[in-house]
């Protein structure tokens, strides 16, 4: 668990052009939460739930419930839920970047990350809204959209002082 809950975080830094600190997932991970049931086996589901809480570095999540399942030893899928669930994260340069959505999938052997349900990114340079916002961590493909609403994004302009 301690090197892929870090890893959703990163996948939305990336899917929204930004680069997640490096030093945050050499970090010690401190996770809270009001119960843990499961179990921590090569095949074992482990269930976080109410007020879930996960800091490594600047890295912050808070949830309703987090759920891990594992096979054969390795992370298969990660399931964040919550009124809603919120990440932060700074960058490398320093620069917060806040998302948050209902639900928030992070399947690692297939590499994708979905955040759903009034999912939202947001940095300095913009903001992406959508219903759902799906990234492939192989590929960099973002798909946003679903449920027949349209997306949402804001561009800041870039100050004399960050264009090349």
């Amino acid at each position: 668990m301690r090197c892929s809950i870090p890893a959703v975080l990163v996948a939305i830094l990336l899917a929204s052009g930004a680069e997640a600190r490096t030093v945050d997932r050499e970090q010690p991970m401190a996770v809270q939460a009001d119960r843990q049931s499961g179990g921590l086996g090569e095949n074992d589901t482990l269930v976080l739930t109410g007020n879930v809480v996960i800091r490594q570095g600047s890295l912050n999540i808070a949830a309703d419930r987090a759920t891990v399942e594992r096979s054969e030893g390795e992370i298969a899928r990660i399931v964040l839920d919550g009124q809603p669930v919120r990440m932060a994260q700074l960058t490398e340069a320093g620069e917060p970047v806040d998302a948050r959505a209902s639900r928030v999938i992070y399947t690692p052997g297939a590499e994708t990350l979905l955040l759903s349900g009034q999912a939202s990114v947001t940095q300095p340079r913009g903001t992406l809204e959508a219903e759902t916002i799906r990234y492939n961590l192989d590929t960099g493909a973002i798909d946003s959209g679903g449920d027949g609403n349209r997306i949402r994004m804001t561009i800041q302009p870039r100050t004399t002082a960050t264009r090349p």
